[in-house]
């Protein structure tokens, strides 16, 4: 059976079905992005197809793992992440850790790729633990290992030879048009609160309490806030050491792929809760259903507040993204268009956003109170296991307080061993290699080369290795010409990182293109985004007003036990930017709640 034939039965097991969604004008988004856009009802949804803005480079312009130009195979990744992208750790001048793990929240927000599984559960490419690559004739289609080389200067102590690797799910196109393969997004593409929420109306329901418009949550022993509620089989979704420790249950199953990526899952819960009891207590009228609707739309409007004009501003270049509207700054945006399909770009899920794993440092620390001292742990120790947050009652405001204060690494090809060698280390002494997994991944994909991309963002094309000297600094170019026969071949991934920053960016020219386009997307093709006016379900003037005073820092100050936070909280501390008490509300601003206020159960 041809890969054409499989795409079309692959639906429902017999043939393609066209998409059709039937939508009423609600006033509240779906959870599983339908009827976001009326007219292309299906686009964005959880389980459309990534969107191109290239053609792919499939070796057989269908679905075959892309080649080099000569036809011979593209450089080993595990390589290619050894030789460009080595550990030498140098910290931002000026970000700070909740800002790289902001990056990874967002990222879950939007996007999630599966991998293809059996009947019998998922796929083995290796050999034992990594011993070495399973011969063709005993390897499943669907296994794309990454092969170590014998002489690795990590995996070679271990005797491992190779790393488990699976192609991503694909999907059919939402009109079942056939061509070239393209792989489906398992969450809503929206930047919509999925990962607090859940993607679909069963996994949100499991995740709400049913009183009062409130969230699930668990309360520990001497604590004074809440946590996230457990899963049922811990052993399932984390590696823990007794069963006595924490493992969370949230909108999105990666929850507790690290102790401060849960952090910030448990904020947003706590928020939504403050936020539902508020809203309960100026209504007692409402509905359980409303309450928790209108707090669940107000957590969304803080979250693409701070993402929009907080994060991305600071991370993209501010000039930038107010220049080309990415990050508007009236009160109310008239830029809702019908025709952009916020679905994800496949070069920005597998490329130009994943090019922040360079920002990942090596440790999490955790701050007393005081700050006069700070610990530092490990990150590939607690890697699946977010306990950090409840070894003692300080200790998850003692992580929001290092996160504040920690550095992450500086935008650059130089990548901590802990994602390199350690990712995913569970008991075992190793783990795998992101960067090499990332570029794999793009294969996967069938993601355009570099210099494709450099066309479509503007850039000359370049004809050898020597014309890519106005971007990439020349000890990288020499690098790449000793690593690809072609400049054509160089992996969008790749080149990407290799790039110099432009001013006021952590990205070099091409992946701050591919960026922007899509949070243009994500902000112009979403009917419900939060300063859309003119909507039936749009914010009133004065709630608008209200919610554009969010910050990340209001967000710490509301929800945890620590008083003292940087305005600009995803900044280090200076003399710039220093703390401030979260009672000065001049220098940290509220949400002011009142204003949902109503005087029947009709408004």
């Amino acid at each position: 059976m041809s890969f054409l034939e499989h795409q079309v039965i692959k639906a429902d097991g017999v043939s393609c079905k066209p998409v059709s969604i039937r939508c009423s004008r609600e006033k509240y988004r779906s959870f599983d992005g339908t009827c976001n856009n009326l007219q292309k009802p299906g686009w964005g949804r959880k389980g459309a197809p990534f969107t191109r803005i290239a053609p792919p480079r499939y070796a057989d312009g269908i679905f075959s793992m892309p080649v080099a130009k000569s036809g011979r195979p593209l450089p080993n990744p595990r390589i290619l992440s050894t030789r460009l992208f080595p550990d030498i750790p140098i910290p931002s001048s000026s970000l700070n850790y909740l800002n790289m793990q902001w990056g990874q929240f967002v990222t879950h927000d939007m996007m999630q790729r599966l991998t293809e599984v059996t009947d019998e559960g998922g796929i083995q490419c290796c050999l034992g633990e990594g011993g070495d690559v399973l011969p063709p004739e005993w390897q499943n289609d669907k296994c794309i290992p990454i092969k170590v080389p014998d002489d690795d200067p990590f995996y070679g102590y271990y005797g491992i030879k190779c790393l488990n690797l699976v192609r991503s799910v694909t999907t059919p196109r939402d009109d079942c048009s056939l061509g070239y393969a393209e792989q489906m997004n398992a969450v809503s593409s929206y930047l919509d609160g999925s990962q607090i929420y859940g993607s679909d109306k069963k996994q949100a329901s499991m995740l709400r309490s049913k009183k009062k418009g409130r969230l699930r949550e668990e309360y520990k022993t001497k604590a004074k806030r809440g946590y996230l509620p457990t899963v049922s089989d811990k052993s399932a979704s984390c590696v823990l050491r007794n069963m006595s420790e924490p493992c969370y249950l949230a909108g999105d199953g990666r929850i507790n792929q690290t102790p401060t990526l849960a952090m910030l899952h448990t904020l947003l819960l706590r928020e939504h809760n403050r936020v539902a009891d508020i809203l309960q207590g100026m209504n007692p009228q409402w509905s359980d259903e409303r309450i928790f609707q209108e707090a669940r739309r107000v957590v969304i409007a803080e979250l693409q507040h701070i993402t929009y004009q907080e994060w991305l501003p600071l991370n993209f270049g501010e000039s930038y993204f107010r220049y080309y509207r990415i990050s508007p700054s009236s009160l109310y945006s008239h830029d809702y268009n019908a025709d952009a399909n916020a679905a994800i770009i496949s070069s920005f899920a597998t490329a130009a956003f994943r090019s922040l794993h360079s920002l990942v440092p090596d440790s999490i620390m955790t701050c007393p109170s005081n700050y006069y001292t700070a610990y530092l742990h490990k990150l590939s120790d607690h890697f699946q296991n977010p306990s950090l947050l409840e070894t003692s009652s300080e200790s998850f405001d003692d992580i929001v307080r290092g996160a504040l204060a920690h550095v992450c690494s500086e935008a650059d090809p130089y990548c901590s061993g802990d994602v390199t060698n350690l990712l995913f280390k569970t008991r075992r002494a190793w783990g795998l290699d992101l960067i090499a997994i990332d570029i794999q991944r793009g294969r996967d994909h069938g993601i355009a080369s570099y210099n494709n991309f450099r066309e479509i963002c503007g850039l000359r094309r370049a004809k050898t290795f020597q014309d890519l000297s106005g971007e990439i600094p020349q000890d990288r170019i020499y690098a790449l010409s000793q690593l690809y026969e072609c400049v054509d071949d160089i992996d969008l991934f790749v080149g990407g990182v290799m790039e110099q920053a432009v001013h006021g960016s952590t990205l070099g020219h091409t992946f701050q293109c591919i960026v922007a386009e899509q949070f243009y997307r994500t902000r112009v093709g979403d009917r419900f985004f939060y300063d859309n006016s003119e909507m039936p379900h749009s914010f009133s003037t004065e709630q608008l007003r209200q919610l554009k005073k969010a910050s990340i820092a209001r967000l710490i100050c509301d929800n945890t036990d620590v008083i003292y936070v940087q305005r600009n909280a995803f900044e280090r501390e200076s003399p710039a930017n220093p703390k401030e008490h979260c009672d000065n509300y001049a220098t940290i601003p509220y949400v002011d709640l009142t204003v949902w206020k109503t005087n029947s159960i009709f408004d």
